[in-house]
């Protein structure tokens, strides 16, 4: 892990909201977030970075938990969360749509790319267009069709088109390409502004192990994909010393999200039952829970210094080393080809990044076993993965059980209600109300081409087998 911790400065954050002149008329601007000309471009990429991780780990990785039972309601609305009730106003869907994509990191990184492009930086343009990649990937996987074409035009055009999903993974690729070109390019300058240490390579690295979490996503749907994401994990990361970690502040306002909403609501949300029994024996499960009195686990105590993901300046990585390697092992086993090592070093780099002493790593291994068919053998790496995942990417969690069925979890009993009639674990969540009412024509044309509008509706990139 690259122990690199750039602090946010208040002052700076305090500069980029307070914004002399808005634009009320163009859906895609927030007047509290800086734009255009008012700030420099060192200024816009803190805060692209800032909000991406916050995407990655804040509302929609906690819909996303709850509902891959990494996590579960103990009361408000995360108990509702956990019985599927989750509707087009919440702040996984409205929220995180509006301030999390639009008018928050996506909007920023085509400000970065469009300016970049401009002035010639063309390794800041690279990683805004990585990050545009990842927000671009979680809209995706969370909502199947999403505006992006037409979706930064400004008053141009106030009702941008929904892409067609399968267009919206070939743009991913592109995106990723062209961001290693861009690295890759002579830019005396280099990179500027951003809250993440890493060199040119590290961020080359990153793309292409982004490329291969964006192919192994596509199993279901192209006959490649396993192989066009191994290749791509033959040139991303080798070690976790060359793992891009964003560092989020030590403070209740800048600080992890997981930590911020255990302080804020706190008893609300726990860990799941069904995953606390899964981690018995395993040493990571102290670092990811603690036993309250009471029998259940909590993912948060202020006083635990322990909890590795809930901490208020825990990491959010760009796409962790151990992440790649998963990918590899599926790819490789995808491709009749013999996994051991790649499972076993994926569990490996997992583990010795949250701290685990070499005897217990062994001793774990030691029970894993990759064995029997096909499907056997992918069932094995993505409960590892399960694990791993826990606390980083609750998203690309539920990105494998959509397309794999594992891990086999158990729907909720209570789970079946108006948005998921059928009680299954949700397949997507609902557009946001502020798209049904503020670009309605082409909202209504994305649920027709998808075939509707519930959570237990398919995406096109995660059928059901």
């Amino acid at each position: 892990m690259k122990s690199f911790k750039k602090k946010l400065l208040k002052t700076s954050l305090v500069c980029l909201v307070l914004l002399a002149s808005c634009d009320y008329d163009d859906i895609n601007q927030d007047p509290t977030r800086p734009g255009g000309a008012n700030v420099e471009i060192n200024a816009l990429v803190p805060a692209m970075q800032t909000q991406t991780h916050r995407n990655q780990s804040a509302a929609l990785a906690r819909h996303a938990g709850i509902i891959m039972q990494h996590w579960e309601g103990s009361d408000a609305q995360q108990l509702q969360y956990t019985a599927y009730q989750i509707g087009e106003d919440g702040p996984g869907s409205n929220t995180i749509w509006e301030f999390g994509f639009y008018t928050g990191a996506m909007r920023d990184a085509d400000d970065i790319i469009k300016r970049a492009t401009e002035n010639g930086a063309l390794h800041t343009r690279g990683i805004a267009k990585i990050y545009m990649a990842i927000n671009l990937g979680l809209a995706t996987n969370v909502w199947g069709n999403v505006p992006y074409s037409e979706a930064f035009l400004g008053e141009e055009n106030l009702s941008p088109k929904y892409d067609d999903q399968e267009e919206i993974y070939r743009e991913l690729q592109i995106l990723l390409s062209e961001a290693i070109e861009d690295l890759n390019a002579e830019d005396p300058a280099g990179i500027r502004g951003s809250l993440v240490a890493g060199s040119n390579e590290d961020w080359i690295r990153a793309a292409h192990g982004l490329k291969a979490r964006f192919y192994i996503q596509q199993t279901s749907v192209r006959n490649d994909a396993a192989q066009l994401a191994l290749e791509e994990t033959q040139l991303a990361l080798n070690s976790n010393a060359e793992q891009l970690d964003f560092l989020f502040e030590n403070t209740q306002n800048g600080g992890h999200p997981l930590a911020i909403f255990g302080i804020n609501r706190p008893n609300t949300l726990i860990v799941s039952d069904n995953f606390a029994d899964l981690m018995e024996g395993d040493p990571r499960k102290d670092l990811y829970m603690q036993e309250n009195p009471g029998g259940d686990f909590l993912f948060f105590n202020a006083n635990n210094p322990n909890l590795f993901w809930s901490q208020l300046d825990s990491p959010s990585p760009v796409i962790s080393y151990s992440e790649i390697k998963f990918i590899e092992a599926e790819a490789k086993v995808r491709l009749n080809e013999d996994a051991t090592e790649e499972l076993e070093e994926a569990i490996r780099a997992n583990m010795e990044y949250l701290g685990i002493p070499a005897a217990e790593i062994s001793s774990y291994l030691s029970t894993v076993e990759l064995s029997g068919s096909m499907e056997e053998k992918i069932r094995v790496i993505i409960n590892e993965k399960y694990k791993a995942l826990y606390g980083q990417n609750a998203v690309e969690v539920w990105n494998d059980y959509r397309r794999t069925g594992y891990p086999a979890i158990v729907p909720n009993p209570n789970g079946a209600n108006g948005n998921n009639p059928s009680g299954i674990v949700p397949r997507r969540l609902l557009y946001p109300i502020s798209e049904r009412l503020g670009n309605p024509e082409s909202y209504e044309q994305a649920i027709s081409a998808q075939g509707g509008h519930l959570l237990d509706d398919d995406i096109w990139v995660f059928p059901r087998n």
